[in-house]
């Protein structure tokens, strides 16, 4: 049977939802829900596995922080009999056979705007009160909630910041391509400040307060400074020296700091960027605390008008459908901030064990800096012997991420392995020379020929590299490693640049933007 019809599993249990959601077998003392009793059927073992992991997201079975959204959809569930509304599976009664046993109860609460659920576009219910309760914990003016990713809120950020007068956005070091994306968006002019790359570590630095006084100085017409931290490796920027150097110019800082979450919890682990003094905080809890993927949330802090902006801006962005499994997770998260904070301790004194927790680093990921795909991915390949799975593995290195409740014999079997992997590549490993590499990106502070809106909207064309120089790019080129772009869409092509370019190429190194017989992509005269 591929569809199941009004299916035993989504009848009424006989107990509260949340109760249900939670009765686990995280601590072995689980029961099957009735509902789960009255017919075998192979759902049982993903009720109880989805059961046991919301006893984890709530902290073993502890107790619950307030969660408004996840309260509502409750009251909702427990009353409604016969759905006349969409989604299309009506509570999980049609769903396909294959995916339903593994989203079990979940499928109860993919709802939509109902009475007493509250609107995401226009949130005065459960959903408001569950985001004030973030912005309480981070201490933050505001927080909104994003069922887009952080894409969205980044974008969303530099779009309440650009106006016609300050169109200028100072990017500070590597950033994510939602940052390319919401200049477009925004019609803003960037300025570029690239940061050193450490062959030792293979990563960039992070960016350094000096620099950016200098740039501010040298700079008018800023509508805002944005900066990484973390970085997708685990580096820590002096986020309250960049804030400062912002507000004496009177900008404002956005801090893209989507793997940090979690920042704050304890006092081993680095503060987050709200408490450090930025105006604007994009956050992806999905990636460090216990929450569904694509869930995220930006925090403002300033005046109603900055917050309205942004507000605005993200909800230009949204679906008009939101999803309230994103939005139950993003709540279930904000009260894990709370309840979770036992497992948080325990946790990184777990890790303390193994390693050394070092400053201006997150405890929670171990970046292992290679500089050679086939050293990185022997290290995946003996954790992959153990059914252990890292984040990725490339060419720079391979990056493990820790998650909060980690089983310390995982942890024990991972640092085993790394050691053993360590003795057999001759550790520390000798990394190859990057002089022409990090002359790229010195390169990459060149003024824009055409601001990102004019690139998006003119033609491209293919032309050898050869011939490049002098062109405007149409894409941004990256070398990988780091996969990070030395040259954006609008910079003019320099002879320079060309050569470097074709040094590096001769050399075999993966340049991301050139195509076959190093072809590149410019903009049409």
């Amino acid at each position: 049977m591929l569809w199941q019809a009004s299916s035993p599993l989504w009848r009424s249990c006989g107990m509260s939802g949340k109760k249900a959601l939670i009765h686990g077998v995280g601590s072995g003392r689980a029961v099957a829900p009735s509902f789960v009793q009255e017919r075998a059927r192979p759902a049982l073992i993903v009720e109880r596995r989805t059961s046991a992991l919301l006893d984890h997201i709530w902290g073993y079975g502890g107790r619950l922080g307030h969660t408004p959204i996840l309260d509502a959809l409750e009251r909702h569930a427990k009353v409604e009999r016969t759905s006349l509304h969409v989604p299309g599976h009506h509570s999980g009664r049609l769903f396909y056979d294959g995916l339903s046993p593994w989203l079990g109860q979940a499928l109860r609460i993919d709802l939509t705007e109902l009475p007493g659920l509250d609107n995401l576009h226009a949130a005065e219910g459960c959903i408001l009160e569950s985001e004030r309760l973030t912005a309480t914990h981070y201490g933050a003016d505001a927080t909104y909630f994003s069922v887009n990713g952080a894409t969205a809120c980044m974008m969303a950020a530099i779009r309440a910041c650009v106006t016609p007068k300050r169109r200028r956005v100072i990017l500070l070091g590597p950033c994510h391509v939602s940052v390319w994306r919401g200049l477009v968006h925004a019609d803003a002019e960037p300025v570029w400040l690239p940061s050193p790359w450490r062959s030792d570590l293979q990563a960039f630095e992070c960016p350094h307060p000096d620099a950016l006084y200098t740039a501010l100085k040298k700079h008018s017409h800023v509508a805002c400074v944005v900066v990484t931290s973390p970085t997708y490796q685990g580096f820590v920027a002096d986020v309250a020296g960049l804030a400062a150097a912002c507000h004496d110019a009177g900008v404002p800082l956005v801090v893209d700091e989507a793997h940090g979450a979690h920042f704050g919890l304890h006092p081993m682990l680095p503060p987050h960027s709200v408490s450090q003094g930025a105006d604007i905080v994009i956050q992806s809890p999905h990636k460090t605390l216990p929450c569904l993927t694509q869930a995220a949330w930006v925090h403002v802090t300033g005046d109603a008008a900055r917050c309205r902006a942004v507000r605005d801006a993200l909800s230009f962005l949204q679906t008009t459908s939101p999803s309230y499994l994103l939005l139950a997770s993003l709540d279930a998260a904000q009260a894990w901030l709370t309840s979770g904070r036992d497992t948080v301790e325990a946790t990184l004194a777990t890790l303390a064990k193994f390693r050394e927790l070092e400053p201006n680093r997150d405890p929670m990921r171990v970046w292992i800096p290679t500089g050679d795909f086939a050293a990185s991915q022997r290290l995946a390949d003996g954790l992959t012997r153990h059914g252990m799975f890292l984040e990725y593995a490339d060419a720079a290195g391979a990056l493990a991420i820790f998650g909060f409740g980690q089983h310390e014999r995982e942890l024990a079997k991972f640092f085993a392995v790394l050691r053993n992997w360590q003795e057999s590549e001759a550790w520390p490993m000798v990394r190859r020379h990057t002089d022409s590499l990090e002359a790229l990106y010195e390169l990459g502070t060149s003024e824009h020929a055409l601001c990102p809106r004019q690139v998006d909207e003119t033609t491209g064309r293919m032309v050898p590299l050869a011939q490049a120089a002098g062109r405007v790019l149409k894409r941004a080129i990256a070398p990988y490693p780091p996969g990070v772009p030395a040259l954006w869409p609008g910079q003019t092509l320099s002879g320079d640049a060309v050569a470097i370019l074709m040094r590096l190429r001769a050399t075999g190194q993966t340049l991301i933007g050139l195509e076959l017989e190093d072809q590149i992509e410019v903009c049409d005269d």
